[in-house]
């Protein structure tokens, strides 16, 4: 379902993305006989819909749809008069309005409010007039947004006074990231000295190219993309050069500590973050450091250097520091 199309993001890192999905539910139909001869023998019927959406801010996004709502069956009172279906389908546009803050992209449960307009067609065998064409469209739900951009999602439409529509379903967001673009270097005006103590960011990611001198006491520090535990090529460069420099100082134990930012649970990310320390001391044991110089720390979400509430501050969180024990 997912499509070529990069998100744009917004100055307060919520990322903006057209999604699509799709639903299936219960309709209820109930169209006006207005005479004695018909009755409404069927008003409940199987339906579904297409949806096409944009995510324009946290609060707001705008969807087209196409329903097919299914078939009310009709009766007569009158053997010679033989009864029917009527075929219900709809289509129009609409906003939705999310009740509470979302998280930066969509992820997490959320409820929302639905208002559009709408266009009603009908099929039937039968005789029939639409008192209107148009009609307004209210509705409400609510999703759960997982990791990988895929949202489970339920709705209560209202398409007309005479049909409504029930459905649960899936939707993606189109060229779903699940991160902010990479940390990027800033040239300095004057040399920086990295410092050893974690609350005290740096300017300078140290996953910056490897020309940096990496010290011991010093060792620096490699960032991660959002929910990802996986090394970049800049992280693997600033731990190619931590690694030469420990096989040319044998005695050096290391500890290796694991940090998140604040999305999520504070229990999925302290394991985030054992997963983040544990992809450094694999990858420097490959090249060549004993396992036995590298100890394990996992501090989840709970020591930051920066704000989360900005995209650039959950960048410089989302890390693995490497100091020397002393």
């Amino acid at each position: 379902m997912t499509l070529a199309s990069g998100p744009v993001e917004a100055a307060d890192g919520f990322q903006q993305h057209w999604y699509g999905g799709f639903g299936i539910g219960i309709s209820r139909l109930e169209p006006d006989p207005d005479t004695t001869i018909y009755f409404n023998e069927e008003t409940r019927s199987r339906g579904g819909k297409l949806l096409l959406g944009y995510d324009w801010s946290k609060r707001f996004s705008v969807e087209a749809y196409y329903a097919d709502l299914g078939e009310a069956r009709i009766g007569s009172t009158e053997p010679a008069v033989p009864g029917g279906d009527i075929g219900y389908k709809d289509y129009g546009l609409s906003a939705l309005y999310y009740l509470f803050k979302q998280r930066d992209s969509h992820r997490g449960l959320a409820f929302f409010l639905r208002a559009g307009a709408g266009k009603m067609e009908n099929k039937t065998e039968l005789p029939y007039r639409r008192l209107n064409d148009t009609h307004l469209l209210l509705g409400a739900g609510f999703q759960y947004g997982f990791a990988n951009g895929v949202a489970l999602r339920s709705d209560l439409d209202l398409y007309d006074a005479d049909s409504r529509l029930v459905t649960i379903g899936l939707l993606s967001r189109f060229g779903w990231q699940g991160a902010e673009e990479p940390l990027r270097r800033e040239e300095p005006s004057s040399p920086v000295v990295s410092s050893p103590a974690p609350t005290a960011p740096s300017p300078l990611p140290s996953s910056a190219p490897a020309e940096e001198k990496v010290k011991l006491g010093e060792l620096g520090t490699v960032y991660f993309a959002t929910d990802s535990a996986e090394l970049d090529k800049r992280a693997r460069a600033v731990l190619d050069e931590v690694a030469s420099e420990l096989l040319r100082v044998p005695g050096a134990i290391v500890e290796v500590e694991g940090h998140t930012d604040s999305r999520g649970t504070e229990a999925y990310n302290q394991a985030l973050s054992e997963r983040r320390a544990r992809a450094v001391i694999d990858y420097l044991t490959v090249k060549g450091i004993e396992k036995r110089r590298l100890v394990a720390k996992a501090h989840g979400e709970r020591r930051p250097v920066a704000s989360n509430d900005t995209a650039r501050g959950r960048q410089l969180n989302r890390r693995v520091e490497l100091h020397e024990r002393k």
